[in-house]
């Protein structure tokens, strides 16, 4: 089998980090390939002590065990079954008192640096004694010993019962019964589970789950393809929908607050400034607010002006308006006083936003702008919001100075208020939008029957082609798409409108999932092309650490390009390699996500190779696709597919959508149910792609491995193919080198594609091989016309054979007049031994025509280049098998004498 690669590469920080780079590879060498029974059946050894370990390295974390003890607590975990890693089969409790046989487990597993002491094994093994109901029997018990070993032994026992093949509910409660020992208090267990993924929304989704609940003490467990585990006491008894819907909105407006100035706005009421603007960058939203000031003074306009001034005076009441002139206290009347006014406005609807009540905002404004204490009483009849502003312009004696440093305050009072999410309006879209997609325990689920209603009642004019029917719907089109995404992909075509652009409907969350798509990954600047989208879901029980490990990886690689597109892979690294290499790429590659927390349970990377057709995009996107997810370190289950949509992760390891017919010989049926069948596509891929960089140069590897891929629908056919590209790449090839280079990636494709050898490559090997022994070949042992003359002959006598002539008298005259040939350009005449050979070998030949071709001579001459290829090659390969063995011969020889 293939050798999975790695994708961290980087020295580990954490015990997590190290686990994931170190022992979890270790694991997967050592056990991947033994099969559990019972209720663990169709898991592999492997599989459970990578669960067990995850889940001890999250629980260990919760329940904050020292940092000293936790790696402990990870070595038992990754050899506790140790019953079934005896050979001998022994008990488990024999196995943990033989230090011997438990320092050797612990070092085949990467974890005997953790042990140091006596006492760290001794630890180790009442953990792993005392796990999952074993019965504990020695001695120690009775003597005083650390309290915590009880708790620990807990967890061990939860981590080995956590991926038991029963029903979720028995399950769960089992766990919650030894956490409850673990933590010291009550625990309950509940999943949050996706109902349709919709990529970054969907991701953004279950972060806002995760932040809200974290509020009321329940922390992420573990992770899985459709869902996420939770534990914490009791569940809420308010329902927090509308919660994670706000701070859901929250997220989606920071992706789109990227351009500051559409989030400093001025309305009739005056500059608002969004709370995600403050969130990102303070001086760049006053240098907007600056600005703003400056267009208000252009726009200046006194007649505007003195209507207001009259409308907010007369408000006031007349003894107001005269108690404020003998302060200073006078309306506007330039330009520059206006700006002022508006710039006292901004502040104080920024200070609203922090929660203070008016009285409490102008005391702020009067102290930053020079405002007395007197003016700021008399200002008290005005209205705070219009009318103050107008009157205070000229007594704000510090100017913009001062209103800069009231709107720095006012955003740090917003950033510090515990009541910013209550700040965001959410409409009822979006907490529709949380019931239907994930599956809260505490929310009403019971929304089907509504939306089959509403798409029954619906205007067939409203009807959504792209996600569910809806009160609000949007219109899509190519502009608003990622990159390539084809609008006429979903049903429902509006009538009207240009043929150029024709429009869908769309749900406004659907249409918001693309759009994020679209500002949210990493495409290249200019492109027209469609990508291809690789799914990949963090594998089932992950820790909450991988993803932060995970997101962590994609946030560096796609910091190899700087300036923000693409990256792409080294390929002469990956086809010669088979090493990940990625550099930065302006066209073509990876478009991975701009954001880490657009990657949750899964992520969408759209994938980007130029001007290829789609048989080859396909090709160099499941390649990419199976070495990031057949790693050793983290593991994928992966879908690969033209749309940004697929059906949730299911027991199938992989699922590529939409192989063509000419490939499917080489890839299958696309349904990877178990990451075996996935590592022999790999293999088989890795084989194409070695082949193609060892007979085209690395411009042209990609159109050679396309042609090597269409190949393997007729397996025989890929000696011609390789034959044709050495032909067309070199001038006077050296057949014995390249076969060098590619026989044991060719041997292994051919082994993969054809489990048997046929009859006909068996006939051909055979006759390569005697012609190998007897040097059957014509005037020069370097050429390749001269290599394959003997079979040439066979072929120009089939060629020029009439159907009424006896094919005895044919093979006869072949094997005299080929004797002939020989015996004419070798310096020393060939004999009667030669002759045999030949004879021998216009047998195996003539078994050729006939058991194979049945004595028709039009199917034998169609194939008659790809039958010269192959025996070329198979010559090439008897010949070094012949002088392999000759050099074994003389080395026997001259060790003996």
């Amino acid at each position: 089998m293939i050798k999975p690669g790695r994708l961290l590469n980087r020295p580990p920080i954490s015990l997590e980090e190290r686990y994931f780079s170190e022992i979890r590879p270790q694991l997967y060498e050592n056990h991947a390939h033994h099969h559990q029974y019972g209720v663990r059946k169709g898991t592999t050894l492997a599989e459970h002590l990578d669960s067990a370990c995850q889940f001890i390295l999250t629980v260990s974390r919760i329940a904050e065990v020292a940092e000293d003890k936790r790696p402990l607590l990870l070595a038992a975990t990754a050899v506790h079954d140790l019953n079934k890693l005896d050979p001998q089969e022994r008990k488990l409790k024999t196995l943990a008192r033989d230090k011997d046989f438990l320092k050797e487990e612990l070092k085949k597993a990467c974890v005997l640096s953790f042990v140091n002491t006596d006492d760290d094994l001794e630890l180790v093994r009442k953990l792993i004694e005392r796990h999952s109901g074993h019965n504990v029997s020695d001695g120690a018990r009775f003597l005083p010993e650390d309290p915590n070993i009880e708790r620990w032994a807990a967890m061990l026992t939860a981590a080995d019962l956590f991926d038991l093949g029963i029903p979720d509910t028995q399950r769960f409660r089992k766990i919650e019964t030894e956490l409850t020992v673990a933590f010291g208090r009550k625990c309950n267990l509940f999943r949050i589970r996706l109902s349709e993924d919709k990529g970054y929304i969907t991701s953004l989704l279950l972060g806002a789950c995760e932040e809200v609940l974290q509020k009321y003490d329940f922390h992420p467990i573990a992770i899985f393809p459709d869902s996420e585990l939770f534990e914490g006491g009791n569940l809420p008894n308010a329902d927090l929908t509308k919660e994670i819907a706000t701070v859901w909105q929250s997220k989606i407006d920071q992706v789109f607050g990227n351009n500051i100035e559409k989030l400093v706005r001025p309305t009739k009421d005056g500059i608002k400034v969004t709370h995600q603007a403050i969130q990102q960058n303070i001086d760049e939203v006053l240098v907007n607010v600056q600005a703003l000031l400056e267009k208000k003074k252009a726009g200046y306009k006194s007649d505007k002006i003195a209507k207001d001034v009259s409308k907010w005076g007369d408000n006031a009441g007349e003894d107001a308006i005269k108690k404020a002139a003998e302060l200073g206290l006078l309306p506007v009347s330039s330009a520059e006083e206006f700006a002022i006014s508006e710039g006292l406005k901004a502040a104080y609807l920024s200070y609203r936003e922090a929660g203070l009540n008016p009285k409490e905002v102008w005391d702020k404004i009067a102290h930053h702008t020079g405002i007395s204490e007197h003016q700021r009483l008399a200002l008290e009849p005005f209205n705070g919001q219009y009318g103050r502003p107008l009157f205070a312009a000229k007594a704000a004696i510090n100017g913009i100075e001062g209103i800069n440093e009231a709107l720095k305050e006012s955003f740090q009072l917003r950033n510090n208020s515990t009541e910013t999410s209550e700040e965001i309006e959410v409409s009822e879209e979006m907490i529709l939008a949380v019931n239907r997609m994930v599956n809260l325990p505490f929310a009403n689920q019971l929304i089907g029957i509504d939306d089959l209603s509403s798409y029954v009642e619906a205007n067939p004019r409203q009807r959504c082609s792209l996600g569910s029917t809806s009160s609000e719907i949007d219109e899509l089109i190519s502009a608003n798409m990622p990159p390539g995404t084809k609008v006429q992909a979903f049903s429902n075509r509006l009538p009207g409108g240009i043929s150029a652009e024709p429009k869908r409907q769309a749900d406004s969350i659907a249409a918001l999932a693309y759009q994020l798509m679209t500002v949210g990954a990493n495409f290249p600047k200019v492109s027209k092309q469609e990508p291809l989208y690789l799914h990949l879901a963090l594998p089932k029980g992950s820790a909450p650490e991988l993803l932060r490990i995970w997101r962590e990886l994609l946030q560096q690689l796609a910091n190899t390009n700087a300036e923000g597109g693409t990256v792409t892979v080294d390929q002469l690294q990956l086809y010669r390699d088979n090493k990940l290499e990625f550099k930065a790429n302006k066209v073509v590659g990876a478009a991975l996500p701009k954001r880490p927390d657009f990657v949750h349970i899964s992520v969408i990377i759209p994938l980007v190779w130029g001007d290829v057709n789609t048989s080859l995009a396909l090709l160099k996107s499941l390649r990419l696709g199976l070495e990031i997810s057949l790693s050793l370190d983290i593991g994928f289950p992966f879908t690969l597919s033209s749309n940004m949509e697929v059906d949730l992760f299911d027991d199938v390891y992989g699922r590529v959508e939409g192989i063509p017919a000419a490939l499917q010989p080489l890839l299958g049926n696309g349904q990877y149910d178990q990451s075996q069948d996935a590592e022999k596509i790999l293999e088989r891929l890795r084989c194409l792609g070695e082949l193609a960089i060892s007979v085209a140069s690395i411009q042209k590897s990609d159109d050679c491995l396309y042609d090597l891929a269409r190949a393997c629908d007729r397996p025989i056919e890929l000696y011609f193919v390789l034959l044709r590209w050495i032909l067309r790449e070199q001038d006077e090839p050296n057949f014995r080198l390249i076969w060098s280079r590619i026989s044991t990636p060719l041997n292994t494709l051919m082994k993969s594609l054809m489990s048997d050898n046929t009859l006909l490559t068996q006939y051909l090997k055979e006759s390569a091989k005697i012609a190998s022994e007897a040097k059957l070949w014509g005037s020069s042992r370097d050429k390749r016309t001269s290599l394959v003359e003997p079979f040439a002959k066979f072929i120009a006598a089939v060629r020029s054979h009439k159907s009424y002539m006896d094919l005895d008298l044919m093979f006869a005259a072949l094997v005299q007049q080929y004797h002939t040939r020989l015996d004419r350009i070798r310096e020393h005449k060939v004999g009667k031994t030669k002759y045999e050979y030949i004879k021998q070998y216009y047998g195996i030949l003539r078994k050729i025509y006939e058991e194979i071709y049945q004595q028709r001579p039009e199917k034998l001459l169609s194939d008659h280049k790809t039958l010269e290829a192959a025996y070329l090659f198979f010559f090439e390969e008897a010949d070094a098998v012949l002088r392999s063995t000759s050099d074994n011969k003389s080395v026997e020889t001259n060790t003996t004498v």
